[in-house]
């Protein structure tokens, strides 16, 4: 991917006091806040906070009530045959009743529970990260229509200029008439691109409210058709690539698949616990005792799953391979992101160099208009040939802020694909 970038610095040009200024950055920012997807990363934390929580209770005591009613149709029995003194033995019952609380507390379980919270971690992270991926893209978004608006506000000061230099000269029309050195036909000729000009702002301003007004949902605030839009002022330096939202989360996802390889190790790994039973039933652990009892026992134990017919191994590939998967969309990532920043390189070039050649024109041109102004005050041309000039003078400025934009969004655009926007 190439290095070299530029790097946009917004700069207000100008202040009108009857208007509210925004800038790119300001856009950008609304937009972020008012997104709904914004509000996810709180959602993810708290899910993440309660995943966390949740493992940490394989440390808490297991308590289970539990009771039982049943009866047996055979039960062992006792008989001394020609025993030399009689030995009578107690029936055990048939019908057994009881009531247990039976108590588990893991001592030792390899690691289960530390790697759970920390796998539930890292998912919670790369989810995050994953939110600042999709809000980035909204920056895109924004730069379409602000730059749209700025184009439109731009045609709008041209426009105006064209306006008035058709007023100056119906002014000076006007008063050739009266001196009876011009025809009216020449006045009416002025009057009608008057009109049309008009026309054509009214048009254009119809197109700015409409795009802000696309701008204004997307910010969650109301921009209006007298929101001036700040002029970027461009700058070339060196960037820094690689500061997409993109590669975190690559690292990030990567990071929990680590973490999960390592805790389809811990579950191999054997668990220690003690145990606790007590209760009060009919017959108790005696059953050679027919009255109701109370009873208890305490143990420990072991539970180690030695053989899990290649289970773990098995989820081991699985994860390898979606690893292999993970790199792979990474590369792809560059090389989508490396033959679109090349693209937006293309397009400054190109608008840099019409500029120039824009400039060269609108200044001849300006020329050419402004002798057609004196030879129509003059009356060695018509007011239909002036108009011709000056439309040509219009349409060179025109094209030049337009390409000015042009140039500006193709920055802007590079800053965000590149991440440093």
């Amino acid at each position: 991917m190439r290095t070299t970038a530029v790097i946009l610095v917004l700069l207000l040009t100008g202040s009108l006091t009857a208007q509210d200024t925004v800038t790119l950055f300001d856009c950008h920012q609304y937009a972020w806040d008012n997104a709904p997807r914004f509000r996810d990363k709180e959602i993810i934390q708290q899910i993440g906070k309660l995943k966390t929580a949740q493992a940490f209770v394989n440390w808490y005591p297991s308590i289970n009530l539990n009771g039982k009613l049943s009866y047996q149709s055979d039960v062992i029995e006792l008989e001394l045959i020609d025993a030399p003194i009689p030995v009578e033995f107690p029936e055990i019952p048939h019908d057994q009743y009881g009531i247990n609380l039976d108590i588990s507390q893991t001592l030792y379980d390899g690691g289960i529970t530390r790697q759970k919270r920390m796998y539930e971690e890292a998912v919670a992270a790369a989810d995050i990260q994953k939110v600042e991926v999709d809000l980035h893209e909204l920056k895109g978004r924004v730069n379409q229509y602000y730059f749209a608006i700025l184009a439109l506000q731009e045609n709008l000061k041209n426009l105006e200029i064209h306006l008035k230099n058709l007023l100056a000269r119906q002014q000076v029309l006007h008063t050739a008439i009266d001196h009876g050195t011009m025809l009216e036909t020449d006045l009416m000729v002025i009057e009608v691109e008057v009109l049309r000009i008009r026309q054509s702002m009214i048009e254009v301003a119809s197109r700015k409210k409409s795009f802000l007004g696309v701008l204004s949902v997307l910010c969650g605030e109301v921009l209006t058709g007298d929101v001036h839009m700040e002029r970027p002022i461009l700058k070339r330096a060196l960037g820094q690539p690689g500061s997409r939202p993109e590669y975190r989360w690559f690292e990030l996802k990567d990071a929990t698949l680590e973490a999960g390889k390592i805790l389809l190790e811990k579950k191999r790994m054997p668990v220690l616990y003690a145990y606790g039973q007590t209760g009060y039933g009919k017959p108790g652990y005696n059953m050679m005792n027919r009255e109701w009892d109370f009873y208890y026992m305490v143990g420990a134990g072991i539970r180690w799953n030695i053989w899990d017919w290649n289970q773990n191994n098995r989820g081991r590939q699985v994860i390898e391979q979606q690893q292999l998967i993970l790199l792979n969309s990474r590369a792809s990532f560059d090389k989508q992101l490396e033959s679109r920043l090349i693209q937006e390189e293309a397009k400054m070039e190109q608008h840099r160099k019409s500029m120039e050649l824009e400039e060269q024109v609108l200044e001849i041109q300006k020329e050419i208009s402004d002798h057609a102004a004196a030879k129509l005050a003059n009356g060695t041309i018509t007011a239909t040939d002036y108009i011709t000039e000056l439309n040509k003078e219009s349409m060179a400025r025109i094209n030049l802020a337009s390409h000015q934009v042009q140039l500006m969004q193709a920055i802007a655009n590079y800053l965000t694909i590149q991440g440093n926007l």
